[in-house]
Order: structure tokens, then C-alpha cells, then sequence
């Protein structure tokens, strides 16, 4: 085992052991506040729980794998939150404001290099400001109102401690800009590749290769065929008879629906196996129009219109062709096609897609799903 896997093993240890003993305290401090009617202390620890489960609830509902430097993060707010008495406030909003500005950093930087689109400085801290600001403003207008429902008596201190609150974040906000410039001012992102490169292979349903102009997508096809990528003649018609043909329609679906199965990928419609442009014209529909109806109602009728919101399709002119792009992203439950002989169920492996039964589709669902 390599030195930085064995590191990350540790790492990824420690964080889930202490992650552990401090929702263990959480909990003991729970009842104790429940038992002595100790409600602020209460109020803290249920949401400081909330918080640390927050990793593990967008794992299940949104198949997000949160990465670890996030959690050390949250746990590491916890920790400040809980433990350090009299000068946590201080502490605690400064930490907050730090903490959001370098998630606000994460995660435009994250957008940027799956992106071909030139950073800007400017607009990355702006943003990472922006976010960390705006979370804290969010924060004591929450106080404010659970005060309120409360019925607890506001007065002047509560006001100025709102707003030393705020201006608290907003110091962290600005340490976090300052470090977060001089790291892409003179380390030119290089330091991020590694997390960026990490939190995309753990959340490949979250990043789909992108062909905005024409001139990419004639690059895209010069690549040819793959697991992620697929070309079709047609949508429906049988380019030997020059008929409509559901065995066409048939092979469009199983394709999508292998791609929604797996983990995302891309089908062009308009293009032969050997990457000759063909466009969809040769489906002879009136219009684009009638063309797009016909193929959201394919969807909609053998796959579900449930699953509408993982597809992303345009039309894009190429020579003087219009070829369909359509974008899968991976669904977070099982999809089935429905056929004149019941439902199946399809998965990638390369460059096809296959059928699984049995033991191996029971097997493929628990896994993946």
C-alpha cells in the first residue's frame, strides 16, 4: 500500500471514530439538558447533531459523497460549538465564517475544473464571501425568530450581539479570502487537483463531460465510441428500408436507460458507428419540434416520465445537420424499460449495454443502489 493511501486509511479512521464519540456526547448531553429542562443547551445539541449527520443524509438521498476535509470541517465546528465554554462565541463565529468561505472556495473551484472555462479570481471570492456571509446572516435571523416563538424579551445587547455576530463571519470570511487568494495566486490550483480528482471519482453521477459549441462535439465524435459515449443512425427509422422500425427505437432506449443504470454518460443521435454525421434528418419528422414530442413521449412511455429530470437533450446544428445530444445523468433507483414482453433492465459494460436477470440483477441493485 502506497504512503497516501495509508494516510487517507487513517484519516478516513479517525474521522469516523471521532465522529462517533462526539454524536455519543451529543446524545448524553441531549438527555441531560431534557432531564434539568435546559432548552437553549438542547436547542445546541440537536442541531450540532443535525449537522454531523448532514454527510450521511445527502450519501442516501442524493447519492453525494461528502469529503472528508468537509467533515473534519463540521465535526471540527462541533468540537468549538460544545466544548469551549465562555469564549465560543468569539470563536465559533469566526470559525463559521472561516469554515464557509473555504466550502464556498471547494466548490467553485470543483465547478471550474470540470469546466473549460478560465477561473476568475475575482468571482471565486466573491462567491466564497458571498456564501459564508449570507449562511451567517441566515444563522441570526434564525435566533432571532426562535426567540420570538419563544417569547423570550429581546433587548438591546441582543441586537448588538447580532451584529458583532455577523461581523465575526464576515472577519472569518475575509481571513478565509486572503489564504484562499495567495493559494491560487501562487500555487495556480495545482494543491486542489488531488481533492477535486477524489470527490469526482466518488460522485461520478455529478459530472457529465460537457460539449457546448459544435467544434467540441465534432472532437467528442472524432474520439468514437465508448462506455460513457454512444453514437445512433437514427431515432426510428431502419436506414436499410427506409421504415419506420421499433427494433431502432428499442436499441435509442436501451442505450439511455443502460447509461441512467450505471454511472451517466452520453448518446448522440445523427451519427453512424463510424462517426459519419448523418443528422436527424433522416428520420424524416415535419420539424425539430415533432422530432423532440416524439422522443420525450418514448421516454415518458417506456422508461418514465419520473426520470425526465436525468436526461438533458438539445439539438445542435453540425454541418448543416442537426444532431440530438443527449446527456444522462445516473439515477439513484433502479430504471427498467418496458417492452411488449415485459421489463427490463439494462447496464453498461464498455462500449455496450447489456441485459441483466436473476441473480445478477438482484445482486447489480443492492450494489448500486
Amino acid at each position: 500500500m502506497r504512503l497516501t493511501e495509508l494516510i487517507q486509511n487513517n484519516s478516513e479512521k479517525a474521522r469516523v471514530s471521532l465522529s462517533a464519540l462526539i454524536k455519543i456526547i451529543l446524545i448524553i448531553s441531549i438527555i441531560y439538558a431534557i432531564y434539568l429542562h435546559f432548552w437553549r443547551l438542547l436547542f445546541i445539541d440537536v442541531l450540532l447533531l443535525l449537522v454531523l449527520f448532514l454527510p450521511y443524509f445527502f450519501n442516501k438521498k442524493y447519492k453525494i459523497k461528502i469529503p472528508s476535509e468537509f467533515e473534519f470541517i463540521l465535526l471540527g465546528f462541533a468540537i468549538i460549538t460544545f466544548f469551549l465554554g465562555s469564549i465560543r462565541g468569539i470563536i465559533i463565529q469566526t470559525f463559521f465564517g472561516l469554515a464557509m468561505g473555504f466550502v464556498g472556495f471547494a466548490t467553485m473551484l470543483i465547478l471550474y475544473k470540470n469546466s473549460k472555462i478560465k477561473p476568475s479570481y475575482l468571482l471565486i471570492m466573491l462567491f466564497a464571501f458571498s456564501l459564508s456571509v449570507s449562511l451567517g446572516l441566515i444563522s441570526e435571523m434564525l435566533k432571532f425568530y426562535l426567540k420570538r416563538f419563544l417569547g423570550t424579551e429581546l433587548r438591546i445587547v441582543d441586537y448588538q450581539y447580532s451584529m458583532m455576530s455577523l461581523t465575526l463571519v464576515a472577519f472569518g470570511a475575509l481571513i478565509a479570502l486572503i489564504i484562499g487568494y495567495t493559494y491560487m495566486r501562487f500555487y495556480k490550483l495545482e494543491l486542489m487537483d488531488d481533492f477535486i480528482q477524489r470527490f469526482k471519482k466518488k460522485n461520478p453521477n455529478l459530472f457529465i463531460e460537457k460539449t457546448d459549441s459544435p467544434e467540441e462535439l465534432l472532437e467528442l465524435i472524432k474520439k468514437g465510441e465508448s462506455d460513457k459515449i454512444e453514437f445512433k443512425s437514427t431515432l426510428r427509422t431502419n436506414l436499410y428500408t427506409y421504415e419506420k422500425d421499433k427494433k431502432i427505437e428499442y436499441a435509442v432506449l436501451k442505450t439511455i436507460t443502460g447509461f441512467l443504470n450505471t454511472e451517466g454518460g452520453t448518446l448522440l443521435i445523427g451519427i453512424s458507428d463510424s462517426g459519419e454525421i448523418l443528422g436527424i434528418e433522416k428520420d424524416k419528422f415535419e420539424n425539430t419540434d415533432r422530432f423532440l414530442l416524439h422522443f420525450n413521449n418514448l421516454i415518458k412511455d417506456k422508461v418514465g416520465r419520473e426520470f425526465l429530470p436525468n436526461l438533458n437533450f438539445e439539438l445542435i446544428l453540425l454541418e448543416n445537420r442537426n444532431i440530438m445530444k443527449i446527456e444522462c445523468k445516473k439515477s439513484d433507483k433502479p430504471i427498467f424499460l418496458k417492452t411488449e414482453k415485459g421489463e427490463e433492465f439494462y447496464t453498461r459494460l464498455g462500449p455496450a449495454s447489456i441485459q441483466l436477470t436473476g441473480s445478477k440483477l438482484i445482486k447489480y441493485i443492492q450494489n448500486s443502489f
